[in-house]
């Protein structure tokens, strides 16, 4: 299994990830900083004695001057609680402070109440000088006569309480909607753009645009979209080429057709004009039948083996069926005055194929090899092992093939060159056909021209 698309997708994620992270953190320390200087130059002996000017106008006037420090320094909150604890305003203490109320807020109280009678009433002590700490809990008496004390909260002790401020929340949330966001926009756009050329190349394939391809820009990756890709292309290439291929067929076959329908055609005409050229017409006509019937045989046969299903194919021996093939031929080669030469191996040649494809290859090739070679002449048969394979050879003493044509032959229906196939018809699917039998079991064939003059067609097969 390709896994490249999934590490993609998963060091994707953690990427966004880190960046929210990163990004979420450089907010909040922006913030803290921001907020942890906007206390520079605000010193809490001041606060103090602005607290104790606002309670000689009462506690109501004090209440506004709490609202009044906080809004201008948004980094401070201030509370002031009476002896039981109460805070002025009535707001609930945070959780830290409860627990100094709980501790410390009786023996603040008892201290404040316990100077010495010299020092004069608690007024006396409102007056003194209070030393510039936020952790002193100076005491803020009213003109009514009560006494607060006020406990201060600045920002820098606890840098947490940064997400309780206005807009910080709402700031990472949007933060880590937009890099979630851009990563998935990324991530999808990665994905899609291959995804939608496949779609729109399946779209230009079923309107009959079989040149359509995705090009190396996708079939070029190396993850499983490019390997989608790829397989896209390469199944687009080979249904053109095989609709390429029945549309050459099919023209190849009709131009085929031509020639003997017409002969057929006229021979009728004469035959039906009777005389003593008779028995000629119809011997012709007999013989353009059997023309048609072989032709469209062997095109069969050619689009059978076209086929991606094979055949049956079961454990045999090569050097038997060779045997028998080339017996069945030698008869032919007798009445034409022609020889077939075969001397089988001492032992059998063991191969796993389609017994009845590869007797059709042999005749296909051995019927090529008789018709170019003189009368007189001989077809050699060779089959031997080697390594791990089988080589079949076919050796004949014709005029050979032109070295531009060895490769082109085949094509069904080439001929090499009409001059030299004087005198022999045929269609030109005797090596197209042993060709696709030879592919089909994973072998090749080859054409080699002969120094002393003929043609070796050479057959290598894996046992």
């Amino acid at each position: 299994m390709n896994t490249r698309l999934f590490r993609r997708l998963f060091l994707s994620f953690w990427a966004a990830l880190v960046l929210i992270l990163l990004v979420g953190s450089g907010v909040t320390l922006a913030v803290t900083s921001a907020r942890l200087h906007a206390l520079d130059g605000v010193s809490s002996a001041e606060l103090t004695q602005a607290a104790r000017h606002a309670a000689r106008a009462g506690d109501a006037a004090l209440g506004q001057w709490v609202r009044r420090t906080e809004a201008q320094y948004a980094s401070l909150r201030v509370f002031l609680v009476d002896r039981a604890g109460r805070e002025l305003l009535g707001r609930p203490l945070p959780v830290r402070l409860q627990d100094w109320v709980q501790l410390n807020l009786a023996q603040t109280v008892a201290l404040w109440e316990g100077g010495p009678a010299s020092a004069g009433p608690a007024v006396h002590r409102a007056h003194v000088p209070v030393p510039d700490s936020w952790w002193n809990v100076p005491a803020i008496e009213s003109a009514g006569g009560g006494v607060h004390f006020a406990l201060f909260l600045p920002f820098d002790s606890s840098a947490y309480e940064v997400l309780g401020v206005p807009h910080v929340l709402v700031l990472l949330f949007l933060c880590a909607v937009c890099v979630s966001g851009l990563a998935c926009w990324v991530v999808a756009r990665h994905i899609m753009r291959p995804v939608l050329g496949v779609q729109q190349g399946l779209r230009s394939l079923a309107r009959g645009e079989l040149g359509a391809r995705m090009g190396p820009g996708l079939a070029g990756r190396s993850d499983e979209l490019g390997a989608l890709a790829a397989d896209f292309d390469a199944t687009a290439q080979r249904l053109q080429e095989l609709v390429s291929a029945q549309e050459l067929l099919l023209r190849d076959v009709s131009h085929e057709l031509r020639s003997p329908l017409t002969r057929l055609r006229l021979a009728l005409e004469l035959a039906r004009r009777g005389g003593p050229g008779m028995p000629a017409q119809l011997d012709r006509i007999e013989r353009e039948c059997a023309r048609l019937d072989l032709l469209t045989g062997q095109v069969l046969r050619l689009a059978r083996l076209r086929e991606p299903r094979a055949a049956a194919r079961a454990p045999l021996d090569l050097a038997a069926l060779v045997g028998d093939t080339v017996a069945d031929v030698a008869y032919e080669a007798e009445a034409a005055g022609k020889a077939v030469a075969w001397q089988p191996p001492r032992q059998p040649v063991l191969l796993h194929g389609a017994a009845a494809e590869l007797s059709s290859m042999l005749e296909n090739v051995l019927r090529n090899a008789l018709r170019f070679t003189p009368r007189g002449g001989q077809v050699d048969v060779g089959l031997e092992l080697q390594g791990g394979a089988v080589a079949l050879s076919v050796r004949d003493r014709g005029p050979g093939i032109a070295p531009e044509h060895l490769d082109q032959v085949f094509a069904p229906f080439f001929q090499a060159d009409l001059s030299r196939a004087s005198g022999h018809t045929g269609a030109g699917l005797g090596l197209p056909i042993a060709q696709r039998v030879a592919q089909r079991h994973a072998g090749e064939i080859r054409l080699v021209n002969r120094a002393g003059g003929g043609l070796r067609v050479e057959i290598v097969l894996p046992c």
